[in-house]
């Protein structure tokens, strides 16, 4: 049995890595992926061993509430609403935080007399405790965390925070200023930070599956006995008979009754060459009638639609990613579990070398708070931070940072043709008028018969030739016109085609003049990309929604392995070629029909020119021109994460160098608070060469 469930109350993403392993271990159960950005459960299980009942209590006793689906809107209400209290309790710790931490800075720097001192310690402690209410929810997920068996980022700023500010109160009692209560206030301030920006990735990824819904509109003209009203789709019953005028956007799935005409399914395929139907052939919502006035009969309700199902393609892929753990997060669960065992080892040892109980517990604090986090929870926030703000700079955007980092070891990359590598309009090539004919006037004889008229080949001829007479006439599948001598013109799709391309052919009274070919020309920067892509290493890749000819034509003019070349791919044979490919495949597309595809990819990237959808969808958007951004963006990601782990070693080194001093009690409070921030400085500092990569290029 498989279903996608939604879970209500995840609060992070150690919570979904935990509720992820706790589901695992059930009975029954052969997969379990749960994805803390869309708060979704996709579970495969046996029903034989295992039931929904006992899936659902599991997930109760975790602290989670286990439902069918949350509506993209309800959930979008949810996160606003979450949004708004993250951003109120940011502002409070920022706004208190700021006043300890200056009180700090006045203690580290000055040389002060012992009462002024600790007045001044003491109005520090006042001000971090507004910002220990604001983060108060990073101490229950803390506490969660211990409770799933996955320590986290929030147990590790738990535990510092708390440590902090407990040392710090008895330290005042003591009637000492050596205290800690910046490093409190950083800690829970920068998390909230980090809650804040996960949020909005949350949205980000629910507007996603909204921009699926948004692809077909919501008005149909439905039509009972004589009379016809417009109603929303949504309301339209199955066997209803529905109108859709020429020029108009098909709202329903459907068979097609009456009337012959041509569609452009690119919302569905990515491909915009029009497709002919007639009596007795399927259209499906979100096409666009070219031609002719159709007449259809409903056969799908609404959710169940091909669009519909596109959109559920995507939650799934989305869920199929699962509960991912980062380089960041791995270091905050090792050591999270460190610093406590540390800290009560060295209890242990004070009391056993008769140390008093008091003195016993200072130094355990000491080395607890002394090992705070800082350097570690800004290792890899800083480096984003930079690298995002760079991005913006140089017209592209990171909707997750996590999947950018990936970009920095994948292997493979897949292309979608249309739109992406082509400039996604068929545009006239070139002519092969018969013997006795000459190529201007096959061309001439073509542009008085698409002259007027409104699908892509049409308006390919008439950018080549300019209007010619007074307008031609769409027919079953051709157009025609008359000459000044009233002659009879016909253009109409050729039996023979050349070269594989798109091919009309031009008569005049039934005589063959010749034949047009028209092709989806190539993106002047195509080749040069896909060429610096190649030297770095990567496997490339098309798949295409269009035919094979067209297809194969584009990957034979990249030169590409012919077998890295497939055309007429489904939305969901795109996404399983992805996942064919292995978890180290980056998709490169623009349509609503790679939606799919770019939700399974490690990183989907979507270009300027995308649907809403693949802009939502895509994990990187390319907001100013095309592929051409696509070395930059990895040289990035590569640079990115080679400063991140710098950092990561920068603030490990701080924890292991320091740990010796803590336990045999050679840093006392103002050595370690020192030894923080110069550690803190450190990571600043090497993630700002991010700036300075983008200012010097070279």
């Amino acid at each position: 049995m498989r279903r996608l469930f939604a879970v209500d109350g995840l609060a992070c993403a150690g919570c979904a890595r935990g509720l992820q392993r706790r589901l695992s271990e059930l009975p029954g159960m052969t997969q379990a992926r749960v994805h803390y950005l869309t708060g979704s459960a996709l579970l495969d299980w046996n029903e034989d061993r295992q039931n929904r009942d006992g899936i659902a209590t599991a997930v109760r006793q975790a602290g989670y509430r286990l439902i069918d689906r949350h509506s993209p809107e309800d959930l979008i209400q949810r996160l606003d609403a979450q949004m708004k209290t993250i951003a109120i309790r940011l502002a409070i710790a920022v706004l208190a935080g700021m006043w300890s931490m200056a009180l700090a800075i006045v203690l580290y720097t000055s040389r002060l007399d012992g009462q002024t001192a600790w007045w001044l310690a003491a109005a520090s402690g006042v001000f971090v405790f507004p910002v220990l209410w604001a983060g108060r929810g990073i101490l229950w997920m803390g506490w969660k965390s211990l409770q799933l068996r996955e320590p986290t980022m929030d147990l590790l700023v738990s535990v510092g925070a708390s440590g902090a500010t407990i040392l710090s109160v008895f330290a005042l009692a003591q009637g000492r200023s050596e205290v800690w209560f910046d490093a409190a206030a950083m800690l829970v301030t920068l998390l909230l930070l980090a809650r804040l920006i996960d949020l909005r990735g949350r949205r980000s990824a629910l507007v996603a599956l909204l921009a699926m819904q948004d692809a077909a509109p919501d008005m149909a003209l439905v039509q009972t006995g004589v009379v016809r009203r417009t109603m929303p789709a949504a309301q339209v019953p199955v066997d209803a008979i529905v109108i859709v005028d020429a020029g108009a956007t098909i709202t329903v799935d459907g068979v097609v009754l009456q009337g012959q005409s041509l569609l452009n399914r690119a919302v569905l395929t990515g491909e915009s060459c029009p497709v002919p139907v007639g009596p007795g052939e399927r259209v499906d919502a979100g096409s666009i009638n070219l031609d002719r006035r159709l007449t259809l009969r409903v056969d799908r309700e609404s959710g169940d639609r091909e669009i519909d199902r596109l959109g559920g393609s995507v939650a799934l892929e989305i869920a199929r990613g699962g509960a991912e753990t980062g380089l960041a997060e791995r270091c905050a669960a090792i050591v999270s579990k460190i610093i406590p065992l540390a800290a009560l080892v060295t209890l242990l040892l004070e009391l056993a070398h008769g140390e008093s109980a008091e003195a016993a517990l200072v130094t355990a604090l000491t080395v607890l708070v002394g090992m705070c986090p800082c350097a570690l929870a800004l290792a890899v926030p800083l480096v984003r931070m930079h690298t995002a703000k760079m991005a913006v700079q140089q017209g592209w955007r990171i909707r997750e940072p996590q999947a950018f980092e990936r970009l920095a070891t994948v292997d493979s990359v897949v292309f979608d043709k249309t739109g992406t590598l082509t400039k996604g309009q068929p545009s006239f090539e070139s002519v092969n008028p018969e013997d006795g004919f000459t190529c201007k006037m096959v061309l001439d004889c073509a542009a008085l018969a698409e002259t007027g008229l409104s699908h892509p080949l049409a308006r390919a001829i008439t950018a080549t030739t300019g209007e010619q007479g007074a307008g031609g006439l769409r027919g079953d599948r051709h157009a025609e016109a008359s000459d000044s001598q009233g002659r009879h013109i016909r253009v109409s799709s050729a039996a023979t085609l050349i070269g594989d391309a798109t091919t009309l052919q031009v008569t005049r009274d039934g005589m063959l003049l010749g034949r047009l070919v028209f092709a989806d020309q190539l993106l002047p920067e195509t080749k040069i990309v896909l060429t610096q892509l190649w030297r770095h290493g990567l496997r490339l890749h098309v798949a295409s929604g269009d035919a094979a000819g067209p297809t194969k034509r584009v990957g034979a003019a990249l030169g590409i392995d012919p077998d890295c070349v497939i055309s007429e791919q489904t939305p969901r044979q795109k996404a399983e070629l992805i996942r064919k490919l292995g978890d180290q495949t980056v998709f490169v597309g623009d349509g609503v029909n790679d939606a799919p595809a770019l939700a399974a990819s490690a990183c989907g990237i979507a270009v300027a020119s995308a649907h809403p959808s693949a802009r939502s969808t895509a994990d990187v958007v390319i907001e100013h021109g095309g592929i051409d951004r696509l070395p930059q963006i990895f040289a990035m990601a590569r640079r990115a994460r080679y400063i991140g782990q710098t950092n990561l070693v920068l603030a490990v080194i701080y924890n292991a160098g320091l740990l010796p001093l803590l336990v045999l009690g050679h840093a006392g409070p103002g050595t370690a608070a020192i030894a923080m921030a110069a550690s803190s400085l450190s990571v600043t500092a090497n993630a700002a060469r991010m700036q300075i990569a983008s200012a010097n290029p070279g």
